[in-house]
């Protein structure tokens, strides 16, 4: 299915679920095979643990807490096979799988733009010998990637690797794709990229501490989202280091990757 404003990734229907959509085979290089491998391992995990989170709490609310002696604030022994426990009352379990995703949720987030900077590495690694450089390979990568801004980083990499990049081009790649940041709509990927950015340095360097100690939570539907964004910006940078390189893209199912 062709890409439009109303389907900007020209998603197909889910064959499960006639009203629901699913991204379409691309063309990948291994190391964008491999990026998708390991955001469909994060979401996974993420949606199974919220699952599991839902069952605990609606067993515990209707079956275990009410038979309990001292009901919500009677201690409860989790044991593990290993022989590792904890004792939580009930209402503390309760509390944490109401929400407790919040910390997993961000996590997650981060994970997931670990993984795009790993997709990044791949291809550097691949791709700095087949231009002369073949020592110091994770300094040079750093060096782009610890750039402060992710438009000087398309183009450092467009200065040491000669991939083409050019900022008009990757903006009309997300043009019918729609990129809103609390409230604020971005034409351009790599600014909207930029605040994704500032919002993971704030998970892992400030404990996700916002103003007036209040915490930063990432909405379990936004990975959807984010998932969706990837996408479209590596298929961009993959056609770029495949027409530099010549490296093959396989046809692939981002769900089966």
């Amino acid at each position: 299915m062709t890409s439009t404003r109303d389907n900007p990734l020209g998603m197909v229907p889910d064959p499960f679920a006639g009203n629901a959509f699913v991204l379409s085979k691309t063309d990948c290089t291994e190391e964008r095979r491999q990026f998708f491998r390991r955001m469909n391992e994060i979401q996974t995990f993420l949606f199974i643990t919220k699952h599991s989170f839902d069952v605990c709490r609606e067993k515990y609310d209707n079956n275990i807490i009410p038979a309990l002696p001292f009901k919500a604030n009677t201690p409860i022994k989790l044991a593990m096979d290993s022989g590792n426990f904890i004792v939580l009352t009930a209402s503390r379990i309760i509390e944490m799988t109401t929400n407790g995703i919040n910390p997993l949720t961000r996590q997650a987030f981060v994970m997931f733009y670990g993984s795009f900077e790993t997709y990044l590495f791949q291809l550097f690694e691949r791709s700095f010998p087949l231009v002369g450089v073949t020592e110091n390979i994770l300094d040079k990568s750093r060096d782009i990637l610890m750039l402060k801004k992710w438009d000087g980083k398309f183009c450092k990499m467009n200065e040491v690797l000669g991939i083409n990049y050019k900022a008009g081009d990757l903006i009309n790649h997300f043009q019918t794709f729609e990129m809103d940041f609390e409230g604020k709509k971005h034409r351009n990927p790599l600014t909207f990229l930029d605040e994704i950015t500032q919002v993971r340095h704030r998970i892992v360097h400030a404990s996700s501490l916002l103003e007036n100690a209040k915490l930063i939570i990432i909405d379990m539907n936004s990975f959807h989202g984010f998932f969706g964004f990837f996408f479209l910006l590596t298929d961009y940078i993959d056609n770029l280091f495949a027409s530099k390189f010549g490296y093959a893209r396989t046809t692939t199912n981002p769900e089966e990757a």
